[in-house]
């Protein structure tokens, strides 16, 4: 299918494009396509970036469509008005069968979309000012190829399930059982009732948007790979707040992060991955975990990230890994960690650590603890307040930080 540009929805940021290209391997592509509507005589081409990074694909940028040949859905209390193709309504739950752009407005209770498109079908729903709750998901993928979720510029957008909601498959407030991609520049409110706020079983990108996010589960569960970029976040969860976890198959669970803004509260995991997770830039900020930032390996590479959790604040590990698979890579940024007394570790690694440049604070009773080896050829690392010269290995806690670098803080944060 085609977008044309006849109404915009967003004007991608050159500046996140270029990041993004540069924190990862390009492949040069070309594609346009061209379409023409009933209501027009000029004909009009789709923009596409020139570039393709190994984290996103040119689609997942794409949020132009042509509103003269969309479908409408106009949401109003516990039903729906429909109209164009692949889209129908009975009662309170409007279906969408196959491949199409779909715009969504209004406000419901009690109306479910349901996708149940061809396995080869892209779906592309466009939320342009939407409110909907509902005793189950409120959206809910279970068949199609790939589904698109735009925010419409300007608007607010809001998904909600309930308290009582009984799907163990989708007990989340937005749910896809196949691969998932949210962009556009609008906002996004979502509140999971029973568990989790957006689960996804396969790929979840997201490439732009406000989002405000609050669980009693997580707030982001997703099976196989999970990359975020150019977006504002604020999280409440009640367990893990950005989780990607497949403990199947360990060529998946992976996260990739850039050019973020957010701020998280966790009551368990504040980012997790039991895959690879790397950090190329933004601002990231943990107020409070029980683990801040796990993954099989991690690597920084720039952006300022802020942790505080009461038991590791960053922890490299996977049980079903080797251990040449399990470590911790600060190559840039700023990171700042406070843990919390007891027997905890501000960076503790199953495997390696390497520190090659970026500057690393550290509050609390242990500093580092790794089982493999630890290399520092640049960069700066600073331990309760003292310079380090070397990663000493405080093995479990205790206090054994190494010599000359301080004791454990007492109350509170450090910084």
């Amino acid at each position: 299918m085609t977008f044309i540009k006849s109404k915009k929805i967003l004007l991608t940021s050159f500046a996140t494009l270029a990041l993004l290209a540069g924190c990862s391997t390009s492949q040069a592509t070309s594609s346009t396509a061209t379409t023409s509507t009933a209501t027009r005589s000029e004909t009009s081409t789709t923009q596409s970036s020139s570039k393709q990074t190994d984290y996103f694909s040119e689609k997942d940028y794409q949020t132009t469509y042509d509103d003269n040949t969309a479908s409408k859905v106009k949401l109003s209390g516990s039903t729906a008005t429909v109209s164009g193709d692949g889209v129908s309504v009975s009662g309170s739950t409007v279906t969408i069968s196959s491949a199409g752009t779909y715009v969504i407005s209004g406000q419901s209770e009690g109306v479910q979309i349901q996708i149940t498109a061809g396995e080869s079908d892209d779906v592309h729903l466009i939320l342009n000012g939407v409110t909907m709750t509902n005793s189950s998901a409120a959206i809910s993928a279970t068949t199609a190829n790939h589904v698109y979720l735009i925010l419409a510029d300007g608007t607010t957008n809001s998904l909600a399930d309930s308290s009582s909601n009984t799907d163990e498959d989708a007990d989340a407030a937005l749910f896809s059982k196949v691969d998932l991609t949210i962009n556009g520049s609008g906002t996004l409110k979502v509140e999971g009732k029973t568990n989790n706020a957006i689960k996804v079983n396969d790929t979840l990108h997201i490439t732009g948007g406000t989002y405000q996010i609050t669980s009693t589960g997580d707030a982001f569960n997703v099976n196989d790979e999970l990359n975020i970029a150019g977006t504002k976040m604020t999280i409440e969860a009640g367990e893990d707040a950005i989780k990607v976890d497949n403990d199947e198959d360990l060529t998946v669970g992976n996260m990739y992060l850039a050019d973020n803004e957010i701020t998280i509260s966790a009551g368990d995991d504040g980012i997790h991955a039991s895959g690879n997770l790397v950090i190329d830039s933004g601002t990231y900020k943990v107020t409070n975990s029980t683990e801040g930032i796990e993954g099989k390996s991690i690597t920084i590479n720039d952006g300022t990230i802020d942790v505080y959790a009461t038991d590791d604040g960053v922890n490299a590990a996977n049980a079903n890994a080797s251990s040449n698979e399990i470590f911790f890579n600060m190559n840039g940024g700023n990171l700042t960690v406070e843990v919390g007394q007891g027997d905890t570790d501000a960076i503790d690694a199953n495997g390696d650590i390497n520190v090659t440049g970026g500057k690393i604070e550290l509050v609390g009773n242990s500093g580092f603890d790794y089982d493999g080896t630890a290399t520092f050829t640049g960069g700066t690392i600073i331990i309760n307040g003292q310079e380090q010269t070397q990663i000493a290995n405080s093995m479990m806690g205790g206090g054994q930080v190494g010599p000359g670098q301080g004791g454990p803080t007492q109350g509170g944060r450090g910084f």
